[in-house]
C-alpha cells in the first residue's frame, strides 16, 4: 500500500529511521494475526492501525479493513469485531481518526459508503411514543453502548467526515456542510489549549488527515506549528510541522529501541507519540510507534 503522504509537507525521503528496524518488526506483537500492544491490548489499535496504514505499512491498512462489519459499523479491531468481546465502549471519537486516516489513504468509497448508512439507521432515540416507536431522536454516534459520550458525533467530527468525503467524490450531508466553515478554526485553537498527551496527539491526526487528504497548507499549518512547538522533543509532531529531516531522524534513533539497549521486561504497552514526552513512554515502547516513523522518514 502506498501512502498519500504529502511530499511538499513532510520531504523526508531517503533510507529507513536506522538500522534497528529489523530489531523493531522483532519485537513488535501482534494479536490473532494483527499488530498490537503486548498481551494482546489491541482496544485502542484502530487508530494507530490506521497510521501505520499511512505510513505504508500493509498490515495496519488489512486490521482498519478487517475492523468493519458488514453492516459499515467499525470496531476497535478484528479481533473485536463484532461484539468488542462483550464490552462496552466498543468505538470512540478518537478511533473514528484511524478510520479516516485509512479512508484518505486508501480511498475505499465502499467503506465510507457503508460506515454513513450505519451512523444514519443508528442515531439515538430520546424519547420513545407508543408501540416503542421513535418520536425524538437525539445526537449521531459511532456506537451503541458507549456510557460516556464517546461517540458522539461533534461538530469537529463532522467536518472530518465531510472533508474526507469531499475528497473521495461523494456527497456531502448538511451535518458535514454546517460543520466545516468553523473546522480550521476549532482546530487551531485546539492545538493551543488541548493538554499535553494523547489530546494534543488526537489534534495532530487531525492535522495528519488533512494533509493525506491533500489540503492545502491554509487549513493546518498554523495547527502544525503549534503543536510542534508544544512538544519539541515528539518526532510525529516535528514531522508534521515540516521539520529537519535529519532532526527527526536522530530523534527518532535516540528514544526508539535499541538491539543492544536495556529494554523493560514489561515493555510494550505505549504508542509514545500520544504520550507527553516528560513522561518517556519511548521506553515503554510497543515498537509499531517506531515502525510509523520509519515509514514517514523512507516517504
Amino acid at each position: 500500500m502506498k501512502s498519500l503522504w504529502l511530499a511538499g509537507a513532510l520531504a523526508l525521503g531517503g533510507g529507513s529511521a536506522r538500522a534497528d528496524v529489523a530489531y523493531w518488526r522483532e519485537i513488535a506483537q501482534t494479536c490473532a494475526g494483527h499488530p498490537s500492544k503486548a498481551d494482546c491490548d489491541d482496544g485502542d489499535m484502530l487508530l494507530f492501525s490506521g497510521l501505520l496504514c499511512a505510513a505504508g505499512e500493509d498490515a495496519g491498512c488489512a486490521q482498519v479493513r478487517q475492523s468493519q462489519g458488514p453492516d459499515g459499523r467499525w470496531w476497535r479491531s478484528p479481533r473485536r469485531n463484532p461484539g468488542n468481546l462483550g464490552l462496552n465502549n466498543s468505538f470512540s471519537r478518537d478511533m473514528s481518526l484511524g478510520a479516516l486516516v485509512y479512508l484518505a489513504v486508501t480511498r475505499d468509497v465502499g467503506a465510507a459508503r457503508r460506515w454513513l448508512g450505519w451512523i444514519e439507521a443508528n442515531r439515538a432515540c430520546v424519547l420513545t411514543g407508543p408501540r416503542g416507536i421513535c418520536v425524538l431522536r437525539g445526537p449521531y454516534r459511532f456506537c451503541t453502548d458507549d456510557t460516556d459520550g464517546r461517540c458522539t458525533l461533534t461538530p469537529s467530527s463532522w467536518a472530518l467526515l465531510g472533508r474526507t468525503f469531499d475528497a473521495l467524490g461523494l456527497p456531502l450531508t448538511a451535518n458535514m456542510l454546517s460543520a466545516i466553515p468553523l473546522d480550521d478554526e476549532v482546530l487551531r485553537q485546539a492545538a493551543k489549549t488541548a493538554p499535553v498527551g494523547y489530546e494534543l496527539h488526537l489534534n495532530a491526526v487531525d492535522v495528519f488527515i488533512k494533509q493525506q487528504l491533500g489540503m492545502s497548507t491554509f487549513h493546518w499549518q498554523d495547527a502544525a506549528a503549534t503543536i510542534a512547538a508544544r512538544q519539541a522533543e515528539n518526532p510525529f509532531f516535528q514531522a508534521l510541522a515540516g521539520g529537519e529531516r535529519d532532526a527527526i531522524r536522530a530523534t527518532v534513533e535516540r528514544v526508539c529501541p535499541a538491539r543492544d539497549g536495556d529494554r523493560p521486561p514489561d515493555a510494550g504497552h505505549q504508542w509514545a507519540w500520544e504520550r507527553d514526552t516528560a513522561e518517556r513512554a519511548w521506553e515503554q515502547s510497543m515498537a509499531w510507534d517506531c515502525l510509523f516513523m520509519a515509514g514517514l522518514l523512507d516517504r
